[in-house]
């Protein structure tokens, strides 16, 4: 299917362009600017930047939450130093899922961030720890869907973009 086709079925709501959420990850950490220019006559610097940021972002709040584990619970910290990583790692094989979207990790973030920010208990340093932690988990989600959502734009507007990734599409019919 051509790029015009592909873009008119797509306005008339007759298919779905998906993008696989892991090569649409990789797309932007791991292949060159240089090589995105030469093959779509484009460098999604902004887009490039996004994904990055959240990229580091994620671990980085890993790696903190697990600090404020060990200030809130002392010693007791050794077990967020296993528990915390086993359970970011099996969120994150459940993020490049299709059917993954940010609506429940946001509203456990929010949640938790009020409890912190109100001070609802005594403890800010436990607050801070479990605030910090599902931040790492809603970077993780986040990562995976702006990083899909990103490439499906960037897809759409390029025809160059859709020759170069056409194999990594998914188009289905609606009807």
């Amino acid at each position: 299917m051509d790029h015009a086709t592909l873009i008119k079925l797509e306005k008339q709501g007759k298919i779905l362009i998906g993008v696989d959420r892991v090569m649409a990850r990789k797309f932007y950490t791991d292949i060159p600017m240089r090589k995105i220019r030469r093959e779509t006559d484009e460098t999604p610097y902004f887009e490039k930047i996004i994904v990055w940021f959240v990229f580091l972002f994620g671990p980085i709040s890993l790696l903190a939450s697990i600090m404020i584990g060990f200030l809130a619970f002392n010693w007791w910290g050794i077990i967020f130093l296993l528990f915390c990583p086993f359970v970011y790692f099996i969120y994150s094989s459940s993020s490049v899922r299709g059917d993954s979207t940010m609506t429940g990790i946001s509203i456990l973030l929010l949640v938790s961030a009020c409890i912190y920010f109100f001070r609802v208990f005594d403890n800010p340093k436990i607050t801070g720890f479990v605030t910090v932690f599902i931040l790492s988990l809603w970077c993780i989600r986040l990562l995976y869907c702006s990083s899909t959502f990103l490439l499906r734009n960037f897809v759409i507007r390029n025809e160059k973009a859709y020759q170069y990734l056409s194999q990594y599409l998914k188009i289905r019919s609606i009807e």
